[in-house]
């Protein structure tokens, strides 16, 4: 008997991590500014990384809400489906 159930734990630590390095980016372009290469003098400049991590963040972000709410309703869907099951046996 195969498994067809979808790897949300999976899915779930993949969008993670690209969120964590979409803040790394963030980071590293902080670093590059510090020591004056790329951002420009002004308070809220912007780095030659600072678009690249900005969707990085915002698209793992968004597919991190929406596996985890996936998740959540595949399991409570599952849940009623198991219940309706034991219900027919008795």
């Amino acid at each position: 008997m195969t498994d067809k159930r979808f790897p949300f734990p999976k899915l779930v630590v993949v969008m993670a991590v690209g969120l964590l390095v979409g803040a790394g980016l963030c980071g590293l372009d902080f670093a590059l500014a510090a020591h004056g290469i790329g951002k420009s003098t002004q308070e809220f400049g912007v780095g030659p990384l600072d678009g690249l991590s900005l969707a990085v963040m915002v698209f793992s972000a968004a597919g991190l809400g929406l596996s985890l709410a996936a998740w959540l309703l595949a399991a409570i869907f599952r849940g009623m489906r198991s219940e309706d099951k034991s219900d027919g046996q008795q």
